[in-house]
């Protein structure tokens, strides 16, 4: 199963945590996995490219069947809460469909 922790800070979303496979082999989790994998990377870039935060200032870290992100604190706006809020949605309608797969927890940091 992904295991999927958001970061929140003062009710601001600063990062998040995906870690595991959601299958061994099963297609339906391989999917998953994919999907997950998209919009995790894709709010990672995003924040690099569209939000300006440097590799320097994110702390990020890649491995197989784990991505970690965090951001600091004072660069939280308008911007990098939509593109949170954007791979939320995208992360809770996956988990809508195949929950037995997935799992989105929120944690206050």
């Amino acid at each position: 199963m992904t295991e999927i922790t958001i970061f929140v800070h003062n009710e601001a979303y600063v990062g998040f945590i995906a870690n595991q496979h959601a299958g061994d082999g099963d297609a339906t989790g391989e999917m998953v996995c994919h999907g997950v994998s998209a919009l995790t990377l894709a709010c990672a870039l995003s924040l690099s490219q569209i939000s300006n935060i440097s590799e320097e200032e994110m702390s990020a870290e890649q491995a197989e069947a784990f991505l970690s992100l965090r951001i600091p604190y004072d660069l939280v706006d308008e911007t990098t809460e939509t593109l949170f809020r954007s791979m939320i949605i995208g992360l809770k309608a996956i988990e809508r469909e195949y929950d037995q797969y997935i799992k989105i927890e929120t944690q206050e940091v």
